[in-house]
């Protein structure tokens, strides 16, 4: 599997030293009309690989602009195409198209489209269907990684009941294929269908939100993240999740200490707890703006939080995160967006929640006695 990774990162280096023709002039292009954000590329993205880092206009134009990333604040892709649907058949380059034409015309460059109304949520009981200590919440878009979870849910000793956010795709058929499979495996599983709105983050807040979470002892947060901006994205999500769920033995006596210990807030896997105002990347000014809404005292220079957003959440910082109050007419239309989302914004401010409310993050060997919670 290393060997596979350093391949990928190889092959991805020598695109970024011997770029094409049409690549260079593109890039000409860009250092030219003084619009890309060097600094906050960097910043809203600081997991790239050095040869990226070192060369951010180049990784943007092999890599970033494909998979959706904004080469400043004031320029997303996706939403540019969305504006100029012919672009995409004529295979133009959202940015290229931008500073060659659409900055002189006026077009509209980072606003994303606003519904009249927010959409419907599904309507979940506070109460019912309580049988263990003890949840599993799994937010199911890629629907193809249901085996995956099963199999690693059915490993595991420890009773739980388990919840299943699906996204509705406009497929009553492949939705009801999909729900006969989960209930095959999990007859007593609960399945909710959600709009494409707010990512992993909008189903949990609602789900909780509901009351339907608040007799647990502690919740797994689960979500079948790809992170395709990202060479290693499967192998993120793979950690994050092995991390709280394996080996099957172990993760039963870490949930144990776990929930036993009135301060832990969350459980994340080693090595996953991001510190600092570096990472708030494109995210501050929505961080400011629901931080003060949350009632958190502003500053962001005791940040903390657990990336990927698949954790362990203790009952009592689980009522905090429910009373939020957030809805979705508080989440913005979902465009591939990689950064300066809502949901983005509140998986650093859950963070920064649980240590202001005097909780801490725990990481998996902290719980095995082997390191301090940090």
């Amino acid at each position: 599997m290393k060997l596979g990774r350093y391949l990928r990162y190889a092959v991805l280096g020598a695109r970024i030293l011997f770029p094409t023709p049409s690549q260079r002039r593109y890039l000409r292009a860009i250092r030219d009309s003084g619009l890309f954000d060097r600094g906050w590329y960097l910043a809203c993205y600081p997991r790239m690989p050095l040869i990226c880092r070192l060369m951010p206009e180049r990784h943007y134009v092999l890599v970033g602009e494909a998979v959706g990333l904004c080469p400043s604040p004031d320029f997303s892709p996706r939403a540019y195409l969305h504006l100029n649907p012919a672009l995409a058949a004529e295979g133009t380059p959202p940015f290229a198209h931008y500073i060659a034409r659409g900055r002189a015309e006026g077009r509209a460059a980072h606003d994303l489209p606003s519904g009249a109304s927010a959409p419907a949520m599904p309507q979940i009981a506070a109460a019912g269907g309580v049988t263990a200590p003890h949840a599993v919440l799994l937010h199911l878009f890629y629907r193809d990684q249901w085996p995956a979870f099963a199999a690693r849910l059915r490993e595991q000793p420890f009773a739980f009941d388990l919840f299943v956010s699906l996204t509705d795709d406009g497929d009553p058929a492949a939705e009801a294929a999909i729900r006969a499979q989960i209930l095959r495996d999990f007859p007593a599983a609960q399945i909710w269908s959600f709009p494409n709105l707010g990512r992993d983050i909008l189903p949990f807040l609602h789900i909780a939100g509901s009351g339907r979470l608040a007799p647990y002892a502690a919740v797994c947060k689960l979500h079948t993240k790809a992170s395709p901006h990202r060479a290693d994205g499967a192998l993120w999500r793979e950690a994050l999740v092995e991390g709280i769920l394996a080996p099957p033995g172990r993760s039963a006596a870490r949930l144990v200490a776990f929930a036993a210990d009135p301060a832990a807030g969350f459980w994340v896997a080693d090595g996953h707890v991001c510190r600092g105002r570096d990472w708030i990347g494109a995210n501050g000014a929505r961080m400011a703006e629901l931080a003060a809404r949350l009632g958190l005292a502003p500053g962001l220079d005791d940040l903390a939080f657990a990336a990927g957003s698949i954790w362990w959440v203790s009952q009592g910082l689980l009522a905090e995160l429910a009373a939020t109050g957030l809805t979705a007419a508080d989440f913005e239309p979902e465009m591939g967006q990689v950064d300066g989302t809502t949901a983005h914004a509140l998986e650093r401010l859950f963070g920064l929640l649980a240590l202001r409310r005097g909780y801490h993050i725990v990481q998996t060997t902290a719980l095995d006695g082997r390191a301090v919670a940090l």
